[in-house]
C-alpha cells in the first residue's frame, strides 16, 4: 500500500527558494569578484540572472558597454618592438595601454562597424579605442589621456591576458 505524504506547502516553497537564494548569493559574489555587470545561468526552463548598475557610453547601446579602468605602462613592453631602428630615448616616451582583465579584444563595437582607432589616429581622453568581451559583456577600452596611436599590439578577436599591452601610444 502506498502512503501519500503531503508536504506542507510553505515548507516545500521555502526549500525551493533557499536553493535559488543560495545560487543568487553565489552569482552576486561572482559579479563582485570579476567586476561584471551581469551573470546569467540557464538550465532548460530554469534561469537566474543577477545584474547591477550598468554604465554605458552615449551612442553605444548595442552591445551593452561598461566603463572600465585601463592601465598605462611606460617604458618597454614585455613583447619585442617590431621596428628596431627606434631610438631608446624615443621608446622611453612611448606608453602602453594595457588590458585591465582577461578578455577577448575587438577593434569595433560590431563586426559591421569600422574600428574605433587606426594607427596614426589621435584620440582624446575618454574616447573609445576598443572593446573587451568577458562572458558576453562588452566593455570599452577608453583613452586614459590624449594620445596618438603608434601601434596596435593585438589582432581583432584575440584573447588577451591581464595587463597585456593593447596599444603603444604617445601622449599628446
Amino acid at each position: 500500500m502506498r502512503q501519500n505524504r503531503s508536504k506542507d506547502k510553505s515548507e516545500s516553497a521555502e526549500q525551493d527558494y533557499s536553493d535559488v537564494l543560495e545560487l543568487v548569493e553565489q552569482l552576486a559574489q561572482v559579479l563582485e569578484r570579476a567586476d561584471l555587470t551581469e551573470v546569467r545561468i540557464r538550465d532548460n526552463e530554469f534561469e537566474v540572472q543577477v545584474s547591477r548598475e550598468r554604465r554605458s557610453l552615449v551612442g553605444y547601446e548595442q552591445p551593452p558597454l561598461q566603463r572600465i579602468a585601463t592601465s598605462v605602462a611606460t617604458g618597454t613592453p614585455q613583447i619585442p618592438v617590431e621596428d628596431q631602428d627606434v631610438e631608446v630615448s624615443a621608446q622611453a616616451e612611448n606608453e602602453f595601454i594595457n588590458a585591465p582583465m582577461p578578455s577577448r579584444f575587438y577593434r569595433s563595437a560590431t563586426p559591421e562597424e569600422p574600428p574605433f582607432v587606426e594607427i596614426g589616429d589621435v584620440v582624446a581622453t575618454g574616447e573609445p579605442m576598443a572593446v573587451l568581451e568577458v562572458m558576453k559583456t562588452y566593455n570599452p577600452v577608453e583613452a586614459p589621456f590624449s594620445c596618438e596611436i603608434l601601434e596596435i599590439l593585438v589582432e581583432d578577436g584575440d584573447a588577451v591576458e591581464y595587463a597585456q599591452p593593447l596599444f603603444r601610444v604617445k601622449q599628446t
